[in-house]
């Protein structure tokens, strides 16, 4: 089980730090110590100790955790469908930047028919003779 410091255990068991010392001494609770020589009880010797331990959660932990956030659910899922619809315009972008469109077939000359070679400035003034 868990170990606790004696503030803790005063905490848990509803008990002062007086009465928690004076148990000590008269054996009536035992701990044992931290590295830094600090008492620590272990949660089951408290149980045996002082009975059923108190809670203690906080009540108001949630608000604390959230503090500043405040906003109604309407104003959030507005919000996050804003992001979604943003996040959609950027991946169309994406691809619109990464499409490389194919380049156009090349017409293959016919087994029959011969090649035809690049047109030079000769062959285009001799064209324009005939």
């Amino acid at each position: 089980m868990a170990w606790h410091t004696l503030n803790e255990a005063v905490k848990l068991t509803g008990r002062s730090r007086r009465s928690i010392y004076r148990d000590m001494d008269r054996g009536l609770v035992s701990y044992g110590l931290d590295a830094f020589g600090n008492r620590q009880f272990e949660t089951s010797e408290l149980m045996r100790a002082y009975g059923a331990l108190a809670s203690v959660a906080q009540p108001d932990t949630p608000e604390m955790a959230h503090l500043g956030t405040n906003k109604p659910w309407d104003q959030v899922i507005a919000e996050l469908q804003a992001l979604r619809k943003e996040i959609q315009e950027l991946r169309a972008t994406v691809l619109l930047i990464e499409h490389k469109p194919e380049s156009p077939p090349v017409a293959k000359p016919l087994a029959h028919e011969k090649p035809q070679e690049p047109a030079t400035w000769s062959s285009l003034f001799s064209a324009l003779d005939d």
